[in-house]
């Protein structure tokens, strides 16, 4: 049986053309893969760096979002209002990761590539030196495991800061913070919705780039897909479509 899961995976992972040496960020949804077994989220993770080997590097969110003002961070915990999937978790508690420190929008990742995590700004999600900027430097891959991409393709609100979309304003948010066992008060930079009247649209968005011959990697799962691309691809693309429509990721 865990034979016939190792493989099952492997192939799986073959379609989605990740190789040796590859720089990848998976977002996940387990429950796409309809597969009942309680190594699945070890499988995957061990299969994954089996395949990169030692000179990849593997990250995962471990996102904070929608928690109150009163909320207290912690930039080193991993805790149970981080707003990721079973296989984030398991990634943290199991392997030896290193965490970034962007309260609202961190990420957890183990390989040589993955050290700018140690660096990137607590006080930010997205825009220049963020871990979103470097993941884009470092030529990761996107790789939503089961994940939609309105579920999983994070990356693209960077892009949209990066851009400058209209319906979007930076904003100076107060957010409490614990630092050796100190309290503290920061202002986060935060590139927020004007209003509620655009919502993101970013299933439509990956349909698009379909019909423009973009080349994703789309691999069917038993009640789902998986997706693949490289972020330099993703990035350039997105800002010369947003060019032409800035409201291209909203509907």
């Amino acid at each position: 049986m865990q034979e016939y899961l190792d493989n099952n995976l492997l192939d799986h992972f073959k379609k989605l053309n990740i190789k040796k040496g590859d720089n990848i960020v998976v977002h996940a949804d387990l429950t796409r893969f309809g597969i009942f077994d309680k190594n699945l989220t070890d499988k995957i993770i061990s299969n994954l760096l089996g395949i990169i080997g030692k000179n990849g590097s593997l990250i995962m969110p471990s996102y904070i979002l929608g928690v109150s003002n009163s909320y207290l961070y912690n930039i080193t915990k991993f805790t149970n209002k981080t707003n990721v999937s079973l296989l984030s978790k398991v990634f943290f508690k199991n392997y030896n990761v290193f965490k970034s420190k962007s309260l609202l929008h961190s990420h957890i990742g183990m390989g040589k590539d993955s050290k700018f995590l140690l660096k990137t700004p607590m006080n930010k999600s997205f825009g220049k030196n963020t871990d979103f900027y470097y993941m884009q430097k470092n030529k990761f891959k996107l790789v939503l495991l089961g994940c939609t991409p309105q579920q999983g393709a994070t990356y693209l609100h960077h892009v949209e800061a990066i851009f400058g979309v209209p319906y979007r304003k930076w904003l100076k948010i107060k957010k409490n913070i614990l630092i050796n066992k100190k309290k503290r008060v920061i202002k986060y930079e935060y590139f927020a919705r004007k209003t509620d009247l655009y919502k993101t649209n970013l299933n439509y968005f990956f349909d698009y780039l379909k019909t423009k011959n973009i080349k994703i990697y789309k691999v069917k799962l038993r009640f789902g897909f998986s997706f693949c691309v490289p972020l330099i691809k993703l990035h350039k693309i997105t800002i010369k479509i947003l060019k032409q429509n800035p409201y291209i990721l909203v509907k």
